[in-house]
């Protein structure tokens, strides 16, 4: 009987990141010809981005559709940012100092759509890149789904640290109750940050990120505010679409981006969802103690069942690593290396956003609002 309970979280996990469902999934989607074409204009808030902005452009360079307009919103940045965006053809817009009760990527957006030309904004992050038709992706679902859609880029990963990302990439998936087995019965509660894209008229009709101006994870709050006003919110896995490389340099800047993000970010994630996803994170953390006790008891003989629990979290976990990025499959057989960071991150998170109420990310000092 003490083992039925690790495998329900097991089943928790399943039902909670069932399928990560990508634009691909939805290629025949019928568009009519004699639709107007959409006027995107790609807005990209960029501060200190010299190093990752170039892959960006370039990619939108060469998209099979292009896009009306690129946006780099230059957010004070101290590189190379602003000419490295401009030799590439971009649009840039030097950042006004930011207002009182404004967080800098919010102020960056929401100049960029203000400055927008064309009638659907797309954000992507500077990290981010398009397969060559990864613009026509979005922007034949977008037409098919209207409201605010998407997308969590597709993770590469190079370096062994990197692998460290893998607990932090599925519960950002499994956040917003996208992927479960209900499908679309059960519509998401917010949107991923990276890539979101809806029509102007609607941006600023719900208040756009002047309406989320002191949130971290903004476009996941946006969604929300979207799905509040009766609009549709969609979300989509980036697989054969979009990808980016997050932290690429170094562990403590890895560390430093996923702790600034989440404890911020469990407060838009529902109740039952958030309470799911413990469930889920027991099971593993169970899942892998249960054998080493087994083996410090001595009791050896026994020890054939929570060792097939182990292979079933493992397994669970790579299946849904393959779905997400191109994560090593050793990182899912020695999951418990990349969960025990996980939940040492997110309790300096949770410490700093209720004792120290503030973080650092990119040379600023970030308050969390209660």
């Amino acid at each position: 009987m003490e083992y039925i309970v690790p495998f329900i979280f097991w089943v928790v996990g399943l039902f909670l990141l069932w399928r990560v469902k990508t634009l691909l999934f939805c290629k025949d989607l019928p568009v009519s010809a004699a639709q107007k074409k959409l006027l995107i204009s790609v807005i990209v808030p960029a501060r200190n981005e010299a190093k990752r902005i170039g892959k960006l452009l370039q990619s939108l360079q060469g998209q099979s559709l292009a896009p009306h307009e690129v946006i780099v919103v230059d957010d004070e940045s101290t590189d190379e940012t602003a000419l490295i965006a401009q030799s590439y053809g971009a649009k840039i817009i030097k950042s006004r100092p930011i207002p009182a009760g404004w967080l800098g990527k919010p102020w960056a957006c929401w100049q960029g759509a203000q400055a927008a030309e064309g009638d659907t904004l797309l954000f992507l992050d500077a990290d981010t890149w398009l397969e060559k038709e990864g613009l026509k992706n979005i922007e034949r679902v977008f037409r098919e789904k209207g409201g605010f859609l998407s997308v969590q880029p597709y993770h590469v990963t190079e370096k062994i640290y990197e692998q460290l990302s893998a607990f932090f990439n599925i519960i950002v998936l499994m956040g917003f109750n996208a992927f479960t087995f209900l499908g679309e019965k059960l519509k998401p509660t917010g949107g991923f940050g990276p890539c979101a894209v809806c029509a102007r008229d609607d941006y600023f009709f719900v208040g756009g990120h002047a309406a989320v101006k002191n949130s971290v994870i903004e476009n996941s709050v946006l969604g929300g505010i979207f799905s509040s006003h009766g609009h549709p919110v969609s979300c989509y896995g980036g697989k054969g679409t979009i990808y980016f490389r997050m932290y690429p340099d170094g562990l403590k800047n890895l560390f430093r981006g996923w702790s600034k993000s989440f404890a911020a970010g469990s407060a838009s994630i529902s109740i039952i969802t958030f309470l799911l996803i413990i469930v889920w994170v027991t099971g593993c953390f169970e899942a892998f103690i249960s054998p080493v006790k087994a083996i410090l008891a001595g009791q050896h003989k026994s020890l054939w069942l929570p060792t097939i629990i182990y292979l079933l979290f493992a397994g669970q976990i790579m299946w849904m690593l393959r779905q997400i990025g191109n994560f090593q499959k050793w990182t899912a057989l020695l999951y418990p290396l990349p969960l025990i960071f996980f939940a040492f991150v997110m309790s300096w998170s949770v410490l700093e956003k209720i004792i120290f109420k503030k973080t650092k990310w990119k040379d600023r000092v970030v308050e969390f609002k209660n």
